[in-house]
């Protein structure tokens, strides 16, 4: 299987470099100084107790790599205005792109460009962040990833997918429930994001005081509300079982959007925590806290002009 990975952070970085490593077809499509640094040495994957490089095809040019069996479309959402179009070269007549973007509408996005056919939509579960140009390190084991078609179908495809990710040591789930899986990663990813970002506070941190219990626990429920009423069930078993995987995320790990945050990056503000509140709306549900995380995260939505 030929796969591209558009976004090579820390999130398309890791599942990349895990996939080269197992002998998988890999190119990276990357750019700048981490596109320069894996075309001179390689990718390096941090872990727990260990580390390796990998030399892997990187470019940051679709046309000179031509159509691939997958395309993991892994870029920040913001992005997707220009790397939608973008990925076009990659994509031929059979080929499938796996959006493992945040949210719950990106399969939507490419869908309108390339057909609802060739989309299949996925949620990534992995901590990883770019430690310097060509490093990434991972920092929540081991990486999974949950996928699917939006019928619920277990497709030739989808089984196909599932074994080279689970070649290389990526725990895959081929979901008959695509829309629960990503609305049950919303469930925890939007008010750890969202939160933590505020308060420029690892989610792990936070929680632990009585005070950010008690308003993780409030921002879950709202998340449960919306998915609900958005046609997605949601119960207390889910409502618990988000709040225990924030509580056993490593002291200190930070979010995607925290990160950013912090280092004056544009955020993932709309699919993070805006989308929550849009949802919500259209389905009469009340969103207080995600709309006051939205209005306090908004001015820095677009980070620091040194940084864009």
């Amino acid at each position: 299987m030929k796969i591209a990975i558009m976004g090579a952070g820390g999130i398309g970085g890791c599942y990349g470099a895990l996939l080269a490593q197992a002998g998988a077809d890999v190119t990276l499509i990357a750019r700048g100084a981490h596109l320069a640094a894996i075309q001179q040495k390689g990718i390096k994957l941090i872990q727990q107790d260990s580390d390796f490089t990998v030399g892997v095809t990187a470019n940051d040019d679709p046309s000179q790599v031509g159509p691939v069996d997958l395309v993991i479309f892994a870029v920040k959402t913001y992005q997707n205005a220009e790397a939608i179009p973008f990925i076009k070269p990659l994509v031929g007549d059979d080929s499938t792109v796996l959006t493992i973007q945040n949210g719950v509408t990106s399969a939507e996005e490419i869908g309108r460009e390339y057909g609802d056919e060739r989309v299949l939509s996925g949620s990534a579960y992995v901590i990883s962040n770019i430690d310097s140009p060509g490093v990434v390190r991972q920092r929540s084991f081991p990486a999974r990833v949950a996928f699917g078609e939006s019928n619920g179908e277990l497709s030739k495809r989808g089984t196909l997918i599932q074994e080279a990710f689970s070649d290389a040591g990526i725990e895959a789930e081929l979901s008959e429930d695509i829309n629960r899986a990503l609305w049950l990663k919303a469930l925890y990813n939007s008010p750890a994001n969202g939160l933590a970002s505020a308060a420029r506070l690892a989610p792990k941190d936070l929680i632990e005081s009585a005070e950010g219990a008690s308003q993780f626990k409030l921002a879950i429920q709202e998340v449960a509300d919306v998915a609900t009423a958005f046609g997605v069930p949601m119960g207390e078993e889910d409502v618990q079982g988000a709040i225990d995987l924030i509580t056993k995320r490593p002291m200190g790990a930070r979010g995607s959007m925290q990160v950013d945050v912090e280092a004056g990056r544009r955020l993932e503000l709309e699919a993070m925590v805006g989308s929550i509140g849009q949802v919500g709306r259209k389905v009469n549900v009340p969103t207080p806290i995600f709309d006051v995380l939205y209005t306090v995260l908004l001015p820095h939505i677009n980070g620091n002009s040194q940084n864009d």
